[in-house]
């Protein structure tokens, strides 16, 4: 019949999840004026947040996306729910604190949020993460980049699931408290971070670690890791100074090591000379693969297979292992071969074995000479 809402007649719940479908969640808020009964509908629908800046670093410009980031908050602020909120500002400068601040009160205090991230690009100074927000029960997802972390009491995020941190100087007593105020944390990943030298994980909940990018300050020291019942671990990017054995992850049953080679730098006149920190992280994919050898699932990156080979033929053979899938990444190369052959030869229990090729770079064998 001409002239009928049908669409108005439906139930509330099957109107807010149809309004939750849209791509935008302004577009949620323009349904405000279709009538009367949609007036108010948009403040129950669920919708993600995301503001992006990172562009330019002019000032002026980040002004301006800092005013309009805050008045659009002014009204999201009647949203009944908001699931996930996002900032990513280019650059971090001092005068920017009490934006950033209001940014974290809302997500923390106000809209309660269930995900979090606030990332800065590059800083030009250091903001500090503010104390109200390392107490907080309904974030389940947190993403923290080049903030400094400095919880001056217990931290209290009773709900989060999971939680990201990268760019910054940690210390072991304050990733302590952050672990010991998260209960009920499954996955962690620490990207591009120094100062810490111990990483104790005692949680039975948390069941997935991801290091990325770990910058060792000192030649004498390393980062051990201690994780009883994780049952993932990966190691990404320049992680040849974390250190894990058998006896200090127990549990785990997967292990994907896409680790990359450090950049070398050879005198010309003596290129017979083997470079000690070349050396030493052949030694520490020695000791890797030992401590990952009783994992049912393993992944190589091209940069592990080439260490295999030049290990394989210095003599070393791979201790023998119980994996059942493996993944390697490799160039396929001909350096890539006594590697993997020799691999294969300690994984009798192997069912299951994926070469990938596809996202591999041409090699500089120069270092090899």
């Amino acid at each position: 019949m001409a002239g009928v809402d049908r669409l108005s007649d439906l139930p509330e719940p099957i109107l807010i999840h149809i309004l939750s479908m849209l791509p935008h969640a302004k577009q949620v808020v323009q349904t405000c004026i279709l009538s009367k009964q949609w007036r108010f509908l948009w403040k129950s629908v669920p919708v993600s947040l995301d503001f992006e800046f990172s562009d330019s670093d002019n000032v002026k410009d980040t002004l301006d996306f800092m005013a309009s980031t805050n008045r659009e908050l002014n009204y999201w602020r009647y949203c009944d729910k908001i699931r996930k909120f996002r900032v990513c500002l280019f650059n971090y400068r001092n005068h920017y604190v009490k934006d950033v601040d209001l940014w974290i009160h809302f997500a923390t205090k106000l809209a309660n949020v269930e995900s979090f991230a606030i990332e800065f690009q590059c800083v030009d100074d250091t903001y500090e993460f503010p104390q109200f927000a390392f107490r907080n029960a309904s974030l389940r997802n947190l993403v923290l980049r080049h903030l400094e972390l400095n919880p001056s009491g217990s931290v209290n995020w009773s709900s989060l699931v999971s939680l990201s941190i990268g760019h910054l100087n940690l210390t072991e007593s304050v990733i302590e408290k952050v672990l010991s105020g998260c209960p009920n944390l499954e996955r962690l990943k620490l990207h591009h971070f120094w100062g810490i030298y111990r990483l104790e994980i005692s949680s039975t909940k948390l069941r997935k670690l991801i290091i990325k990018d770990y910058y060792n300050l000192y030649d004498d020291l390393w980062l051990e890791i201690l994780a009883p019942f994780i049952q993932t671990l990966e190691l990404l990017g320049q992680c040849s100074d974390v250190r894990v054995s058998r006896k200090t992850v127990p549990s785990l049953v997967t292990a994907v090591l896409h680790l990359d080679r450090l950049n070398f730098y050879f005198d010309e006149e003596d290129d017979d000379e083997v470079d000690p920190t070349l050396e030493k992280q052949y030694s520490n994919m020695k000791e890797l693969l030992h401590s990952v050898a009783h994992v049912e699932n393993l992944q190589l990156s091209s940069w592990c297979i080439e260490c295999l080979s030049i290990l394989e033929l210095k003599g070393w053979q791979p201790p023998p292992s119980s994996r059942k899938f493996l993944k390697l990444n490799a160039a396929l190369e001909q350096l890539d071969f006594p590697g993997i052959c020799s691999f294969l030869q300690s994984s009798s229990s192997l069912k299951t074995l994926v070469i990938d090729w596809n996202d591999h770079k041409p090699r500089e064998n120069n270092w090899l000479m």
